[in-house]
């Protein structure tokens, strides 16, 4: 697989091979294609560290060129995360390799959050620390936007939790670079994203192309997201299943959740949430809402 091994020399990416040894027997995180293991990162002179490591499944790489595609998208996923230093955003470390399937496979190693997901920490949850949350994960965005990275895939599973209660964006295999930037740009859609997946995305106005996550569509994301930190439960939460969401999401073009069964949300709170359900280009940036949020619930 020379191909993949051009593009990892292509970017600046800590090799931490024969470093890394995974704990236990089972995965602590499962995604479409790949797992996410605990595991300990030792290196000369330090004392051994808890990482995580997401590592490629072996039933991904049984077909050669479905295997090229799952390493090149791994790699993109390293390419992006390299770049990324914010308080608000997971740390990333290196890559190392496995021989899975018969693969060389490059594995991404970052920080372990013992804490897990926001998803994981949100019941009972004092509304103070509910409103620093979503504002952690408008600060990230708004840090990933600058940066011109799209996260293409933000939800309460998506943000982990650190020691200090601090959440942080993480899993970037959905995320893509503006072409500004200079990196190819590469997207999908993930399949378990619809309650958080802009409306644009879910009914594009193309029919021959995919459609492209965007800066506004992680906005709409974001405020899917603040609307289960604020609230505790889950956008659409007494609709069950994906077909009837996307059913009402694309038949009816102002449908959005329900103010009256979020009675945790204030009423100004629930504003600066429908702006990031409005139309496409009427969303506000990123920086803005992150702005507005630490001067109105921060501050007092």
């Amino acid at each position: 697989m020379s191909s993949t091994a051009f593009n990892l020399a292509s970017i600046d990416v800590r090799d931490l091979t024969g470093m890394v040894v995974k704990q236990g027997r089972n995965a602590i995180g499962k995604g479409s294609s790949a797992d996410v293991w605990k595991a300990k990162y030792s290196r000369s002179g330090h004392r051994p560290v808890d990482v995580a490591v997401k590592i490629l499944r072996s039933t991904s790489l049984s077909d050669r060129r479905v295997a090229e595609k799952f390493i090149r998208k791994l790699l993109r996923e390293a390419r992006v995360w390299s770049t990324l230093n914010h308080p608000n955003v997971a740390g990333f470390i290196g890559i190392y390799y496995e021989q899975i399937g018969g693969h060389r496979i490059p594995c991404l190693v970052s920080h372990f959050y013992e804490r897990k997901t926001l998803s994981d920490n949100l019941a009972g949850l004092a509304e103070r620390q509910r409103v620093k949350f979503f504002y952690q994960v408008l600060s990230g965005l708004a840090y990933l936007h600058r940066k011109n990275v799209i996260h293409g895939d933000l939800k309460p599973t998506n943000v982990l939790v650190d020691q200090s209660f601090t959440a942080v964006l993480s899993d970037f295999g959905f995320s893509r670079v503006l072409e500004a930037s200079g990196f190819t740009t590469s997207s999908t859609i993930s399949p378990g994203t619809i309650r958080y997946m802009a409306r644009e995305l879910l009914d594009p106005k193309s029919t021959t192309t995919a459609p492209l996550a965007t800066t506004q569509s992680d906005i709409w994301s974001a405020g899917m997201t603040g609307l289960e930190i604020l609230s505790g439960v889950i956008p659409y939460h007494g609709i069950l299943t994906n077909h009837e969401l996307v059913f009402h999401i694309c038949c009816r073009s102002e449908f959005r959740p329900n103010q009256d069964l979020h009675p945790k949300v204030t009423k100004n709170q629930w504003k600066l949430l429908i702006d990031c359900w409005a139309e496409e280009n009427e969303r506000p940036p990123a920086d803005q809402l992150a702005k507005y949020w630490e001067k109105n619930y921060l501050t007092v």
